[in-house]
């Protein structure tokens, strides 16, 4: 059976036609154009749908597509005499570890990098998401155990990452901020730290990235679980600093859900940062706060307390 034709997934599929010669192949129906375009074979292919049902003696597997969650050919398998459901991509994480389920190691980490996983890989399919909980839910059918194709098996509780992955496909998020932000000499840090403040003690908690050194998937963690967006930069030839206008980029991409948005920056000779990075939040769509907040050359005492006041004043949009 081929949920997904993706390398990570099916890149043993030709070593295992030749140990199993004989094999019915089973996919769905965008899994037979994935399958034909990675592999080089002439076999007769077992197309099924959403509803279809295989008896394999004991067992009956019943087959849900979910294109587009990640891929086109995108499918699970569920066992209805076990009920487990073998879900592929989703309810994943990008996790290696010698334990094989999520109640063998701590729960809040195993979820960290479940969220990590869903902003990068799912977050762009929110919509679908929901339709296909629904759907899976009009089935009927007890789910007691979830076997992603990334990381751990959730045994126990598996409610708990249906209802994570119902939270961020709604866009729910968490009353935080989070500051992105890169810098030439140091004056865009100073004003991140200061908004920081401003944000922190008005009971809002901020996590702030250096985009030019910080872990994409952390970043776009959290990207999903917070409720305001703010993006820094020194001005370079006129616009963003190149890490701030890559994460912008990869952020687009996610299309993530509207959040509370402002830019922040400093400039010498000549502005355009904070510029650019508003016209792209609301490309993004997002709830822009303008004009944002920019400072020629080194912030003074002064200038920095009104960093303080912005951060003070975009804590009150929650």
């Amino acid at each position: 059976i081929v949920n997904h034709a993706e390398l990570d997934h099916a890149g043993a599929f030709k070593e295992v036609l030749r140990i199993a010669p004989n094999a019915e192949i089973i996919c769905s129906d965008r899994g037979r154009d994935s399958l034909k375009g990675h592999f080089d074979f002439d076999r007769e292919l077992t197309i099924v749908k959403t509803g279809d049902e295989l008896n394999i003696g004991k067992r009956n597997l019943v087959f849900i597509e979910a294109r587009m969650l990640h891929w086109p050919d995108n499918m699970m398998t569920y066992i209805k005499e076990d009920h487990i459901l073998f879900s592929n991509d989703p309810f994943g994480q990008h996790l290696a570890t010698s334990q094989r389920f999520v109640d063998e190691l701590d729960e809040k980490f195993v979820m960290d990098h479940a969220a990590r996983y869903y902003a990068q890989i799912v977050m762009p399919y929110s919509q679908l998401v929901l339709k296909k909980l629904e759907e899976v839910k009009s089935l009927n059918v007890p789910i007691d155990m979830i076997c992603p194709a990334h990381g751990l098996i959730w045994r126990k509780n598996p409610e708990k990452i249906l209802s994570a992955y119902e939270r961020w496909a709604k866009g729910e998020a968490e009353d935080r901020a989070v500051i992105y932000f890169d810098t030439m000499w140091g004056s865009t840090d100073l004003m991140a730290r200061e908004i920081a403040k401003g944000l922190t003690d008005s009971g809002v908690p901020v996590t702030v990235y250096n985009t030019r050194t910080s872990e994409w998937s952390l970043m776009a963690r959290d990207l999903l679980l917070s409720k305001i967006v703010l993006v820094g930069s020194a001005t370079l030839n006129m616009t963003m600093m190149p890490s701030v206008a890559g994460i912008l980029a990869f952020f687009k991409s996610l299309r993530p859900p509207p959040k509370i948005a402002s830019a922040f920056g400093s400039f010498g000779w000549g502005g355009g940062a904070v510029r650019d990075i508003i016209s792209t939040l609301k490309e993004m769509k997002f709830n822009v706060i303008e004009p944002g907040l920019q400072f020629k050359w080194v912030p003074r005492e002064d200038q920095l307390r009104e960093c303080y006041e912005f951060g003070k004043q975009i804590a009150q949009k929650i």
